[in-house]
């Protein structure tokens, strides 16, 4: 890689590498922040789910905000959103200014992580060079989750709460002055269309997301299901009409026309889906009461792994297979890891636990980070936004069906709210099972996608062979 392409892939990550710092440290701040404004458990509630919310209503409009303005243009003006939401949160004295400034943050988030995976794509040459590029970027994610959880909650332990999204602000103003300074000017852009179906999208997409995350609450809302279904249903039908009905639509399907590219948003969708983190995070604090913090502490060396899994293991098995191999091998591989979690009992020893979220996350993420790879290579010039918006909303529908599919078996065994102390031999044998639920379900939906992305990769070959004897 030269040099210049590899200095905007180093700031690109550590771009979007500080746009993580909400996503891993809400979960702490929410509690010390709760306490010191009063705020009733609606609001906390709402805290915790805005930022994914405004993320997912903004998923379509970044990736057409940077095909249209430049991805450079788009960057500093959601650094901009990212900066001034945290900067709102950090002087909130009432619940709506908490909300909205967490909501903010979010937005600016997604933007930025939309548009920055496109940017990489353009300004990055085929082969090696991209490779490169595509596993340093994967690091960011593991390693955010790594060192700011931690940093958060140490933080915390000091000073108020205020100095954390005090910290985000700042972190933010360090995004828009790097955009700025360091990344190209964006090319002339020309082009006309709607923006209907692409905020229409984003509704159907976060209505959506919520109403599996409801279903998958073990007491969910009939009422929350109902509303958020119908707007879902809803704003999908307005999409469609949109669509059909323009000349030139915003949102546009045809860069997913590709043999590869559905199947690929398909297998980043499974990985999403089958993610066990949480629920393993939720077992150290169970099984051996842990606090929070010691179970952050915990679950370190599994993100330390998905570091490597990022950008040693997925390099060397591109290096070694070739893109769609390691891609659908890595899938597999993994779904093969769920089958671990079969073992698990009350009494298993702790370092058990913590070696299968290691050896999940190292293949897991090396997955990711092929399959990102080899679905923005097949985006079509100018469509790169676009495609990272699909790319984008496949995780986040992966990551609410989980919820639904395994996250019921572990999280209706034990009471959340009631905290690790109140949980009986019985419940903790639940738990137990839920694990071993998780384990077989999780390792046949890895071999489904498997499966798809085997039979689509040899039609894709057949599809190439046509071509070249015509």
């Amino acid at each position: 890689m030269t040099r210049a392409p590899q200095r905007t892939t180093l700031v690109i990550s550590v771009i979007v590498g500080l746009t993580l710092l909400v996503i891993t440290g809400l979960t702490f701040l929410v509690q010390p922040m709760a306490e010191d404004l009063d705020l009733p458990n609606v609001t906390v509630e709402l805290a915790l789910v805005a930022p994914s919310i405004a993320a997912l209503l903004v998923v379509f409009i970044a990736g057409r905000a940077g095909d249209w303005f430049g991805e450079r243009k788009t960057i500093i003006a959601a650094g901009m959103v990212f900066t001034l939401g945290a900067g709102i949160l950090a002087t909130a004295t009432i619940d709506p200014a908490v909300i909205i400034g967490l909501a903010m943050c979010g937005a600016g988030s997604a933007v930025i992580q939309v548009v920055a995976l496109s940017l990489l794509k353009r300004t990055t040459l085929e082969g090696k060079a991209r490779v490169q590029a595509f596993t340093t970027f994967g690091m960011v994610f593991p390693a955010a989750f790594l060192v700011f959880p931690i940093a958060t909650s140490f933080l915390l332990g000091f000073v108020n709460w205020r100095w954390v999204p005090a910290i985000w602000s700042f972190g933010g103003v360090v995004v828009v002055v790097m955009a700025v300074l360091l990344l190209n000017r964006d090319r002339m852009r020309t082009g006309s269309g709607e923006w209907a179906s692409s905020i229409l999208a984003g509704i159907a997409l976060a209505t959506g997301g919520r109403m599996l995350n409801e279903i998958g609450r073990e007491e969910g809302n009939p009422v929350i299901i109902a509303m958020t279904a119908t707007c879902c249903t809803v704003a999908t039908i307005a999409c469609v009409l949109v669509v059909k009905r323009s000349k030139n639509p915003g949102l546009s399907v045809r860069p997913l026309t590709g043999v590869m590219v559905r199947p690929l948003l398909f297998g980043i969708a499974v990985i999403a889906l089958i993610q066990i983190l949480t629920y393993i995070s939720i077992g150290l604090a169970y099984f051996y009461d842990m606090s929070p913090f010691e179970a952050s502490i915990a679950i370190a060396p599994a993100q330390i792994g998905a570091v490597i899994g990022a950008k040693v293991v997925a390099s060397r098995a591109i290096k070694v297979w070739g893109v769609p191999r390691s891609g659908r091998g890595l899938l597999l591989m993994t779904g093969l890891v769920m089958l671990l979690l079969v073992f698990v009992r009350p009494d298993t020893a702790v370092w058990y636990l913590v070696l299968v979220a290691t050896v999940f996350s190292l293949t897991g993420m090396a997955a990711l980070t092929v399959m990102n790879l080899d679905i923005m290579d097949r985006a079509p010039e100018g469509t790169a936004g676009i495609v990272s918006s699909f790319r984008t909303a496949a995780t986040s529908l992966g990551g609410a069906l989980s919820m639904v599919v395994l996250g019921v078996a572990v999280l209706s065994s034990v009471s959340i709210a009631s905290g690790s102390g109140s949980v009986d031999e019985a419940q903790l044998e639940d738990l137990a099972a839920g694990f071993r639920f998780e384990g077989v379900v999780g390792f046949f939906i890895a071999v489904i996608g498997w499966a798809v992305l085997y039979v689509s990769s040899r039609r894709d070959r057949t599809t190439i062979r046509v071509g070249v004897s015509v």
